[in-house]
């Protein structure tokens, strides 16, 4: 049996970079939804918060894709585009299509590389970027979360920990 995910740490150990990050977002999209639904204007640094929690929910999926890219390892780990097209493809995935994930992927891009952009939109991009976008960018990665670990339950070569991908849902 295959773990989807093997990073040896110590030798004996290993441990699951991406689950920890997907929990991390969950616990900062908790926190945010109860100061957020209780009172708006009260809400601190919602926009900081937002764009933390796409950050790690990205990083979370770049990761998932990363370690269980279908086709064999040749020189640097693909893009995450490029491996979610592969997966797909392989394991016919309908739940989250192309153009959604290319969103996704371009959201947390923004995230991750805050700053001037040679195009001038890179703060712009996050100005849209509110309570409500994050819910929704939470709830894309939960479904390709979900269409992965599906499709790689579907291998018996894998081994998958039972991890309730379902209960993450906003």
């Amino acid at each position: 049996m295959r773990p989807y995910y093997s990073i040896n740490t110590d030798g004996t150990s290993s441990t699951n970079l991406q689950l920890y990050a997907l929990l991390q977002a969950r616990r900062y999209w908790d926190e945010l939804a109860v100061n957020y639904l209780q009172d708006r204007e009260a809400t601190t640094d919602l926009i900081e918060r937002c764009v933390f929690i796409v950050a790690t929910l990205g990083l979370s999926v770049s990761q998932l894709l990363g370690q269980n890219d279908p086709a064999p390892p040749v020189g640097r780990v693909a893009s995450p585009r490029a491996i979610w097209k592969r997966f797909v493809v392989q394991h016919h995935i309908t739940e989250v299509g192309t153009d959604e994930f290319d969103k996704f992927i371009d959201i947390y891009d923004a995230c991750r590389h805050f700053g001037v952009s040679p195009d001038g939109l890179g703060h712009a991009r996050l100005e849209l970027l509110d309570f409500e976008a994050t819910r929704r960018w939470y709830e894309v990665a939960c479904r390709i979360w979900l269409a992965v670990i599906k499709a790689l339950r579907s291998d018996p070569e894998n081994f998958i920990e039972e991890i309730d991908i379902e209960g993450f849902k906003a």
